[in-house]
């Protein structure tokens, strides 16, 4: 019965520690996650806004394709990004409805963003693209060809992206299937 008061008293004391360093390292868990939910919030490129909003889309994409979280994506890698992510990044299925106003305007739309010259025809040639000849895509070079590509899609300069200026970037970014020439 001591035994068991004493056991008691212990557990008491070292309470009010216990919760106090679980709540010292609350904020730092709470950063992190809030951090990974910003980043997971911009899963569609249509999204993105600002700049910044681009690099966290691009670390997103990054993180998803990276599968071997070895801090490189390899063409493997990236052709299986593409394939998942193609369907999703598919320009009829993300138009806002800010921006087409008919089924005519969403037609013209596709059409002006599949018919960009600088637009790469496969999954295959967009990762030749993006690594640069070395057969691997690190982080910063994502994350660089995707501030590039907002740069471009922000035709007034104005730093932020409007709808259609957002179309623009969507179309800019999106992945093509494997083997794909849409």
């Amino acid at each position: 019965m001591l035994r068991s008061l004493a056991l008691g008293a212990s557990v008491l004391a070292i309470a009010p520690f216990a919760a106090s360093a679980q709540e010292a390292a609350a904020p730092e868990v709470g950063a992190d996650a809030a951090i990974k939910t910003e980043t997971a919030a911009i899963m569609d490129a249509s999204q993105v806004a600002t700049k910044e909003e681009a690099k966290l889309y691009a670390a997103s994409e990054f993180d998803q394709a990276d599968l071997d979280q070895d801090g490189n994506i390899d063409k493997n890698e990236f052709i299986a990004y593409a394939s998942v992510r193609a369907p999703v990044n598919d320009p009829a299925l993300s138009i806002p409805d800010e921006v087409v106003e008919s089924d005519e305007d969403a037609a013209e739309t596709i059409v002006e963003g599949e018919g960009d010259a600088t637009a790469a025809t496969t999954a295959e040639e967009q990762f030749a693209e993006l690594s640069n000849g070395d057969e691997q895509i690190s982080e910063s070079e994502l994350v660089d060809k995707r501030v590039a590509q907002f740069d471009e899609a922000d035709d007034n300069q104005d730093e932020e992206l409007d709808p259609e200026e957002r179309m623009k970037f969507a179309s800019l970014t999106a992945l093509k299937s494997p083997g794909s020439a849409l």
